[in-house]
């Protein structure tokens, strides 16, 4: 691997387990403790009030581990986030961020969901600027780059689209703003397609390195009970959940469908359990390790998505178990089941969701290919050590003002 000594490494995120609510934060969590394996020193800035401002009050349990981690928290409580997403600047995140610039002198700072630790960190210190692009944040204040909500933005006219979005417009977007995305060293993209997008947009060359997850070592049990498919992520319909469950109720399959999750779709999930009789089951949320004992015994992961996805960590995570996959073809999705073939892009529609599983359902040689094929590509693209030598390379790689 590039660079053996020891690293001082600063990432910033606005969520970070366990105050959290997504892949992208989890992403963070596994690459901050990879590297500090291997003898690098990592400091993580987090914002406790953006989780409560999505979460409520509940707190979560803390763990304490080798990763330094700073939690960002206002007197304001839940206000301090609203008002860093209208003004684009974080207070106490900018104090924080510079004080540990200047006491760690850190090799470089690696930016990640940013969204609501505010776009003026960007621009802070003289350190090498690092950014993962786990969304289209630097392009778009919806992080979705979804004209008005639907078809994918084509010339980014940001305020009628705000105004549609019933979303207050950030004027703070706008010369200081690009002028902190035109000093970043390196722009990672976890996928291809967010990739072109940005190089499209930006003046800006990404540097492609597909996400990773921790190896997990197989079960042996086996679990008495019927065969399924599992649906694990948020259960919101931008994640084309509703013609998953439509697909399924329409079609004549052995195997059941779980769906794990939390979201505005609990009730229509619990609805369609009724009417299949718990044919479709719903699991609620699961933790880490209960949602890897659910994936390891699924016949595929379903994950057919209406909108423009970049590299789910659910999908990833179920091609280490040797789990296929049933993907969407929209976004960064269907390079997840490409060298080698690992499960099947299909059409966001009920009539080509509806085939696809029949396809996996029926097809046992095929489940085996696929599923033997899933391990490669995780160990091809996916695993720790595979994205640790990229990570290294890019960074090192990396100097002050290179585009």
């Amino acid at each position: 691997m590039i660079g053996t000594e020891t690293k001082t490494i600063i990432m910033t995120s606005t969520f970070y387990p366990p105050f959290h609510i997504g892949g992208d934060a989890v992403h963070v969590r596994y690459l901050a403790e990879e590297l500090t394996k291997i003898g690098h020193e990592i400091h993580v800035i987090h914002d406790v009030d953006a989780y409560h401002l999505k979460r409520g009050r509940r707190r979560p349990q803390e763990t304490k581990g080798q990763v330094n981690t700073y939690a960002i928290e206002s007197k304001l409580g839940r206000i301090s986030p609203v008002l860093t997403y209208l003004t684009g600047s974080n207070k106490i995140a900018e104090r924080t961020l510079e004080r540990l610039i200047k006491d760690e002198n850190p090799d470089w700072v690696h930016h990640h969901n940013i969204s609501l630790l505010g776009g003026r960190i960007m621009n802070m210190g003289n350190a090498r600027r690092i950014y993962t692009a786990h969304d289209y944040w630097l392009l778009c204040q919806r992080s979705d780059f979804l004209r008005n909500g639907k078809g994918l933005c084509q010339d980014r006219k940001c305020l009628p689209c705000s105004l549609r979005s019933y979303k207050p417009y950030q004027l703070w977007r706008g010369q200081t703003f690009e002028h902190s995305i035109d000093r970043l060293d390196r722009i990672i993209a976890p996928s291809r397609f967010i990739s072109s997008i940005m190089e499209h947009h930006l003046r800006k060359n990404p540097v492609v390195i597909p996400n990773f997850a921790p190896r997990i070592p197989r079960s042996s049990s086996t679990r008495n009970e019927r065969p399924y498919f599992i649906f694990a992520s948020g259960l919101e319909k931008y994640k084309g959940l509703h013609l998953l469950l439509e697909a399924y109720s329409k079609a004549d399959l052995e195997s059941d469908l779980h769906v794990a999750g939390t979201g505005t779709l609990e009730p229509l999930v619990r609805q369609y359990e009724k009417a299949t009789r718990g044919r479709i089951r719903h699991l609620g949320f699961l933790s880490r390790v209960k949602l890897i004992e659910e994936m390891t015994s699924a016949r595929c992961l379903v994950a057919p998505s209406t909108c423009n996805e970049n590299s789910p960590l659910s999908c990833i995570e179920a091609l280490s178990l040797g789990v296929p996959l049933v993907v969407s073809t929209n976004g960064g999705l269907p390079e997840l089941v490409q060298d080698p073939t690992c499960g099947i892009a299909s059409k966001p529609s009920i009539e080509d969701i509806t085939q696809s599983l029949r396809t996996i359902d029926e097809d046992k040689e095929l489940r085996f290919e696929l599923s033997r094929n899933a391990l490669r590509r995780y160990d091809r693209y996916h695993s720790p050590e595979r994205y640790l030598e990229a990570y290294m390379r890019v960074t090192e790689e990396a100097s002050v003002g290179e585009n």
